[in-house]
């Protein structure tokens, strides 16, 4: 039962204060990747602990704890009187149907936006096929006017200029948005997009997850602006930003303009940011951290139950070890006429 509750503020915890923390931290506009990895394994925290609460206070009649006695080398009894409840089986079985609940929910909501990008990515490729023309520097050209630059994911990828973005881009502002483009295909992006994006509208009321989309959505843009980038070059992208500031992208794909433009633009004529070095350990020891905590609560009472069980076997064990003791002292005095 403690570790069900503890497993449940826990989730609320990280949820609230850890949403601050990543939101206002300055570190994460300063290296963008290891803000996507952050909110990532805040976001898999919260649903990991939640998931693990769930399983906790139902372990006493699941299968599991036989195999977690069997693993900690504990008695199965003992187990189950670490995990047991006042009352009695009812919060297992209704935190195991409200997760199974919204896993399901996940899941189809998940397939749903999968198959519907897919759709629209499919139908934009056909269209391609017939009006695109291919460009020698390695992106496809549609004739529209208006000055427009993306990218379709999956498969082998697709960059797409219009005729009015190359009217317009200079040919150092067309290099660096295609590098920016194709730093979204070659990096996945649209992964990450997807993940956090089927969080957000499974449970749409809670912040974090609409949080981690929003800011996921701006961070990869801001990777892909440092991927593309020099020092030098900064400031021709930022122009190359302004200049396509009009465009719209379509559905399903990523496009140079289409998140917090106004904000990377900002970035981008800023000075850049110092490296720091060992960063990106420290953003992976949290993230281990973040996902080992939910794991650490849940499986704490079956380390107890087992460190007892060891205890009281080895106080067993002296026992008889005693009781020889005193009788080969016993024999050893000599005996009185």
């Amino acid at each position: 039962m403690i570790a069900a509750i503890a497993l449940m503020i826990y989730a609320v915890a990280a949820s609230t204060l850890g949403t601050r923390l990543l939101a206002s931290a300055r570190w994460v506009v300063h290296a963008p990747r290891s803000g996507v990895v952050a909110w990532q394994a805040l976001s898999t925290s919260v649903i990991l602990a939640v998931l693990l609460a769930a399983a906790a206070a139902a372990l006493p009649f699941l299968p599991l704890r036989f195999l977690l006695a069997d693993v900690l080398g504990a008695h199965t009894v003992t187990i189950v009187e670490h995990y047991s409840t006042p009352l009695g089986i009812w919060p297992g079985v209704v935190g195991l149907a409200v997760t199974g609940a919204c896993s399901g929910l996940l899941v189809i909501t998940s397939g749903r936006c999968l198959r519907e990008v897919a759709r629209a990515r499919r139908e934009q490729r056909e269209g391609l096929r017939l009006v695109g023309l291919s460009h020698p520097e390695g992106f496809t050209v549609v004739e529209d006017r208006r000055p427009l630059v993306y990218c379709l994911p999956g498969g082998p990828g697709t960059v797409v200029f219009t005729s009015g973005a190359l009217d317009v881009l200079t040919t150092k502002e067309r290099s660096l948005v295609l590098g920016h483009e194709n730093r979204h295909l070659s990096a996945r992006h649209d992964i990450a997009l997807a993940q956090s994006g089927a969080l957000a509208r499974t449970f749409s009321r809670v912040p974090l997850f609409e949080q981690a989309h929003q800011h996921i959505a701006v961070l990869v843009e801001m990777a892909a602006d440092d991927a593309a980038t020099s020092s030098a070059d900064r400031r021709s992208l930022a122009e190359a930003l302004v200049t396509l500031g009009s465009g719209t992208r379509p559905e399903a794909a990523l496009g140079a303009t289409a998140t917090a433009a106004v904000q990377r633009v900002r970035r981008l004529t800023s000075p850049p940011p110092t490296p720091r070095k060992g960063r990106s350990g420290l953003i992976g020891a949290l993230a281990v951290t973040l996902l080992s905590l939910p794991v650490s609560i849940a499986v704490a009472p079956a380390l107890e139950a087992a460190s007892r069980d060891c205890c009281r076997l080895l106080a067993l064990d002296d026992v008889p070890v005693a009781h020889a003791t005193v009788g080969q002292a016993l024999a050893r005095q000599p005996s009185r006429p």
